[in-house]
């Protein structure tokens, strides 16, 4: 009894010691979506470094494609057959929790863990003030600038941006044409991986209400947002920005590392990129330019990926042990090999490399939003919206009133 009393002691504490000669063997099915060349062997990684410290608790992988994993794995859930920890989109963990798909970790002890991750990224798990997953990984976003292009127009690589009328003042200046037809633009707002709801973050709005409950488009922030990058478009041209974005490739052909944009907005992440296919480049990686050059909890976005454990598994406790693990030592071999930002502070302080703690203290100035419960597929409406103004000429607070309009309408059906 009391070896048995110590064993399940050792493993909601995440001890390696998990396995006793009397515990019985149990096989944990870990579900995920990374089957690629590049990720597959850090996820084997992990997995067998538990496996052979836990012998019986034993942990298979469960390769499922990204798009399918939400509705496999809700569909598990239903048919009483869900795998026992499955990593997935961190912004949607709450919608999990309210319908009862996800456990409450904090019935497991997990409240105790709170103070091991970053702030941000633990609140992304929380329902109603409990636990229903860990962070695994996420990322934060930075603008890249080319400091030989810089150069080259007049502007000092040691001073990059720091204000939005400084960053369109730069663009500017490194813009490029050939005749009629743009062969570099120096930065366009919706160039890279930062969309409008990142730039109303970044001037510190927000386009819901408190709670995500309600939309809150027509604010006067997301407004004047929108408008700026309107009048940003049509200084370019809105063909222009169109087709010079259809010209965009990767790798070698990515438009930054190609010389096409003199700045992009990028996750930490792609320095790996320009390391991999620019290794000689001269770049600059910092905080994103904000309207009056002082960050906030906005100043960048990020996504990411939580642990959770699906309602009905037959191995709770053991699940959340490994859970623990792998969003913790199993993070720091993950942040190692594959330059992604875990969720535990311990784990990213593993890595040194200097994109790994520029991404570290960019944290405190990322925000990670929980999808709204009442309307998670709002961004397609949201996104016709932006394009809707940008591209095709409407009026930026009358298209953002008409989608506002068809969310809160989505909003009050799913209540």
């Amino acid at each position: 009894m009391k070896k048995s009393l110590f064993l399940l002691t050792a493993a909601l504490l995440g001890s390696p010691a998990l396995s006793g000669a009397s515990a019985q063997k149990v096989t944990l099915d870990l579900w995920a979506h990374w089957g690629s060349e590049q990720r597959r062997p850090t996820i084997n990684r992990i997995i067998d470094t538990w496996n052979k410290k836990n012998p019986n608790i034993q942990v298979k992988y469960t390769f499922v494609p990204f798009d399918q994993l939400p509705t496999k794995t809700l569909a598990a859930i239903a048919a009483k057959n869900p795998p026992d920890v499955v990593v997935i989109d961190i912004r949607t963990t709450p919608l999990r929790a309210a319908k009862n798909q996800a456990t409450d970790l904090s019935k497991l002890g997990a409240d105790s863990l709170a103070n091991q991750f970053y702030p941000n990224l633990w609140a992304t798990a929380t329902y109603k003030g409990d636990q229903y997953g860990l962070p695994f990984v996420t990322d934060t976003r930075f603008l890249y600038y080319n400091k030989d292009l810089f150069k080259e127009v007049g502007l000092n690589p040691a001073k990059p941006p720091t204000t939005w009328d400084e960053l369109e003042a730069y663009a500017k200046k490194l813009d490029k044409k050939t005749g009629p037809v743009y062969s570099r633009i120096g930065f366009h707002p919706l160039y890279g991986s930062f969309g409008l709801e990142s730039w109303v973050a970044n001037a510190g709005g927000s386009m819901w209400d408190q709670d995500m409950i309600n939309p809150n488009f027509t604010n006067p922030v997301a407004v004047k947002t929108l408008t700026w990058i309107k009048d940003w478009t049509d200084r370019l041209g809105a063909r222009n920005v169109q087709a010079f974005k259809s010209s965009f490739g990767s790798g070698a052909q990515d438009p930054f590392i190609s010389g096409k944009l003199g700045m992009i907005i990028d996750i930490g992440g792609y320095a790996a990129t320009l390391k991999k296919y620019a290794p000689n480049m001269n770049y600059g990686m910092v905080r994103i330019p904000t309207p009056t050059g002082q960050p906030g909890p906005g100043t960048s976005s990020g996504g990411g990926f939580n642990l959770e454990v699906p309602v009905g598994t037959k191995h709770p406790k053991e699940a959340f042990a490994f859970a623990k693990w792998m969003a913790t030592e199993g993070a720091r071999i993950w942040a190692q090999e594959q330059n992604d930002f875990p969720g535990a502070k311990n784990a990213s302080l593993s890595v040194t490399t200097p994109a790994f703690r520029l991404m570290s203290a960019n944290m405190k100035y990322t925000q990670v939003n929980s999808a709204p419960p009442y309307a998670p597929s709002y961004g397609t409406i949201l996104d016709k919206a932006t394009e809707d103004a940008v591209y095709r000429g409407a009026d930026p607070r009358q298209a953002l009133e008409e989608a506002q309009a068809q969310v809160q309408r989505l909003v009050n059906s799913n209540k």
